[in-house]
């Protein structure tokens, strides 16, 4: 892979920094690095690999560049990045703008990086959510086939930001202070709310959880339902994951088909929690149940890091797929 020159865009954010972070542990052949932030960063600097890089306000797409990752909103992906592809500039996106567009991939690499081939300088990154149960949804669907799938998320309060984590810190030592990012109370609290209802009953994060598993195991009818909590944890996503098989299997076929997907651990004898599986690259499975006496339904525990699998490193992990 030969030396890049990248920019990231969000460099200050969570997920923009957790990039950095990324880049400097997997060693990556950087050639270059220009950081972009909102104008009230600009002229200042961050710290990586030992030496301080501007923080630049994006005014222009910078010649030279090799690829770009936006860890952006919507907004800021939606204004740019048709102008960065017109510089056949590749840019990986972790917004949500482009994830449903039939003609932009939206990949996780050890499922399906084949969609890479073709791409029109434009990768979507999937919701970090969708992201953790995806992997042991793919070995199922690959081993014997999906039928029906059920998915209660628990959500971390870092998949909002860095606004929400400062809010559940000054909630856990104030509790009279009003909710500014969220619609209640996050400290000492759940609720089954993340981001706005539809009409149709379902919350923003639940119709991305249903139509980006379809998209990504190329499934466009199969039937998933989706419910999204937020829990006061820092980081860490967690879900219970539901599903009904096209045929019967036992567990030893489960565990198979589990043990031989890439990017998970699958554990027998114990379970991780959000707190023990911060900064881990893998997701991990866990709980395995049968959920009648045919071997059609099961029932299993996933956890991830949302900032990293669930989002930085999955987006070096394409970056790699692009330049290898």
């Amino acid at each position: 892979m030969k030396p890049l020159a990248l920019a990231v865009v969000g460099a200050t954010g969570l997920v923009g920094r957790t990039t950095l972070d990324v880049l400097r542990e997997w060693q990556l052949p950087v050639a270059s690095l220009r950081l972009f932030a909102s104008g009230a960063s600009s002229g200042k600097s961050l710290s990586w690999c030992e030496r301080g890089l501007a923080l630049e306000e994006l005014r222009e797409v910078p010649d030279g560049l090799d690829a770009a990752i936006f860890c952006t909103n919507r907004e800021i992906s939606r204004a740019w990045i048709p102008r960065f592809r017109e510089r056949r500039v590749p840019c990986i996106d972790h917004s949500s703008e482009y994830r449903m567009d039939p003609d932009v991939p939206l990949v996780i690499p050890e499922i399906n990086s084949y969609a890479l081939r073709g791409h029109r300088n434009l990768i979507s990154n999937p919701n970090c959510s969708a992201s953790v149960v995806l992997l042991p949804l793919a070995a199922l669907d690959r081993a014997v086939g999906l039928k029906r799938v059920i998915v209660s998320t628990y959500q971390s309060v870092s998949g909002t930001g860095q606004d929400a984590m400062a809010e559940l810190a000054a909630e856990l030592m104030d509790h009279a202070i009003q909710p500014r990012v969220y619609p209640r109370q996050i400290a000492h609290n759940v609720f089954p709310q993340v981001g706005p209802f539809g009409d149709d009953g379902n919350c923003e994060e639940e119709r991305k959880v249903i139509e980006e598993i379809r998209k990504i195991l190329e499934r466009p009818g199969l039937e998933v339902m989706a419910t999204t909590v937020r829990v006061p944890v820092r980081v860490g996503h967690s879900a219970s994951v539901a599903v009904e098989l096209t045929h019967p299997a036992n567990r030893a076929d489960i565990e198979c088909a589990f043990g031989e997907m890439a990017g998970m651990i699958y554990e027998t004898a114990d379970y991780r929690s959000p707190l023990e599986i911060v900064g881990k690259q893998e997701m991990f499975v866990s709980r395995l149940r049968a959920g009648d006496a045919g071997g059609v339904w099961w029932n299993f525990w996933v956890v991830g890091d949302n900032l990293r699998k669930g989002a930085a490193s999955n987006a070096i992990q394409i970056l790699r797929e692009l330049f290898k």
